[in-house]
């Protein structure tokens, strides 16, 4: 389900998709028992369990097979915590530290939206570390388009907003309050990967 509305908002954006081959963190088991490894809603914004560190090396070594040169990766901050932006940002930054000599890629990083808007003090520490924030200013259709793919994840509407409308004003008030979607370039990034 998670994939197919994953797909509908990718349509929404006109975007295209990859869908690797692990489930998200709720239905991850591990060990030789297969124990659920995130079995609570407080460890889904806690710390990879170990078992993750195979899924990170597994993907990062997919990722480093089949990313052409002069790729452009935007990863999430894991603002917020969960699980997985973690997995997703320590499988980019693993793949940029094993990278062999030549390959010229680069990084950015988001702010992980809603989470952002719940803890936004966690800004203030990336800030602090330099890099070059951008900021993308959103069209009118930008917007629309975009609400429309968040709106497509039906099943995660209620963990964040009431109903589809506090979903679209909660998007408009953030997009106003930042002035578009904003991208770091961190320090590290100005070295050839």
């Amino acid at each position: 389900m998670r994939r197919l509305e994953d797909t509908a908002s990718c349509r929404q954006l006109n975007a295209s998709y990859r869908h690797f081959a692990i489930p998200d963190c709720i239905y991850r088991q591990g060990g030789d028992d297969g124990h659920w490894l995130y079995a609570t809603e407080a460890a889904l914004m806690g710390s990879l369990q170990a078992d993750d560190s195979r899924v990170v090396a597994a993907l990062c070594d997919e990722l480093a097979a089949t990313l052409p040169d002069l790729a452009v990766l935007v990863c999430p901050l894991a603002i917020g915590g969960h699980v997985d932006h973690r997995l997703t940002s320590a499988t980019v930054e693993q793949l940029f530290h094993k990278s062999s000599s030549g390959r010229k890629w680069s990084l950015w990083y988001y702010a992980d939206y809603p989470y952002v808007v719940r803890d936004s003090s966690q800004l203030a520490g990336i800030a602090a570390e330099g890099g070059t924030v951008t900021t993308f200013a959103i069209s009118q259709n930008g917007l629309i388009a975009w609400g429309k793919a968040v709106a497509a994840h039906r099943s995660q509407i209620s963990t964040f907003w009431s109903d589809m409308d506090a979903m679209q004003a909660a998007l408009q008030e953030y997009v106003r309050g930042s002035g578009g979607v904003r991208l770091w370039l961190p320090i590290k990034n100005e070295q050839t990967f």
